[in-house]
């Protein structure tokens, strides 16, 4: 624990680790060996490794493959449980990375039924939404580039208005979800995800988030192992000051409050982890 620990902080981000030059070598070499041994094993396609990694892989920075193919299963078990969705569903994911989430639906297959409503997935990293692009069915799937602050993740090139959901109407999306977006996110930016996830939510829509939760991580003795979050910007509370957005921890009172007044009606944490749920209802 105390080697990862320092580890995290000397490396805030494996982003930062796979744009480095000599990761593309590394990235080269797994990708023409066991990166096509996952494909083969699971059937799904990979992205390159250089991909996978800068979307979060926990510590499995080398061979994050099976991971890639398999825990998009899970949120979508859980989400078509609570009832937050279906196969017909409209979908709006908000750092969408190369399609970890999307990959389970695009490749849904039981008997004759099949994903057929529509997939949104928006990121800030123009290589990824690329790939998506050339991976996923245009009919069903739809990628689109947003620009961003950040000091780990490369601006887009779009103008800084350009972070809103364009593709989607108002009032046209069943969920709204993401896999540990709002624990990269200073305020500014999560109130604007926020307010954007309520314009295009239909009425009894549902956004869903993954976020660190102070008072979750507290309950749960993560706090000063392999996170501290002493250092605060506004309401929000990020680990490394150098690049904030690297992991940024917000107090549950303080996130609850913001999405109660953009407007949602229900919200509340649920789902206490390492990254707990922040789930509302418009």
């Amino acid at each position: 624990m105390a080697m990862e620990t320092l580890l995290r902080k000397l490396v805030p981000s494996t982003v930062l680790v796979a744009r480095n030059p000599l990761f593309s070598v590394a990235s080269y070499v797994v990708d023409s060996t066991y990166g096509r041994y996952a494909e083969w094993r699971t059937g799904v396609k990979m992205p390159p490794l250089r991909y996978i990694v800068r979307t979060g892989v926990g510590n499995n920075i080398l061979f994050p493959h099976l991971y890639y193919a398999t825990a998009g299963h899970r949120v979508w078990q859980y989400f078509f449980s609570a009832g937050l969705a279906n196969l017909q569903s409209r979908i709006v994911d908000i750092g969408c990375g190369c399609g970890k989430s999307a990959a389970a639906l695009r490749d849904f297959s039981y008997a004759d039924a099949r994903f057929s409503g529509h997939y949104y997935g928006f990121d800030i990293d123009a290589a990824l939404v690329d790939w998506c692009c050339s991976h996923f069915p245009a009919d069903r799937f739809t990628f689109s580039l947003v620009n961003g602050k950040s000091t780990v993740y490369p601006s887009s090139g779009k103008a800084q208005e350009e972070r809103s959901l364009a593709a989607c109407p108002d009032n046209s999306i069943d969920l709204v979800f993401s896999q540990s977006l709002f624990s990269h996110l200073l305020e500014e930016d999560l109130v604007h995800y926020m307010r954007e996830s309520f314009r295009v939510l239909k009425p009894g829509g549902a956004m869903c988030m993954t976020f660190f939760c102070l008072e979750d991580l507290a309950s749960l003795g993560l706090l000063g192992k392999r996170w501290s979050f002493r250092h605060s910007i506004g309401r929000a509370y990020v680990e490394n000051v150098s690049f904030p957005e690297a992991a940024v921890a917000y107090h549950k009172d303080d996130l609850t409050g913001l999405a109660k007044a953009v407007g949602f009606s229900s919200v509340q944490v649920i789902l206490p982890s390492y990254q707990s749920s922040l789930l509302c209802k418009k």
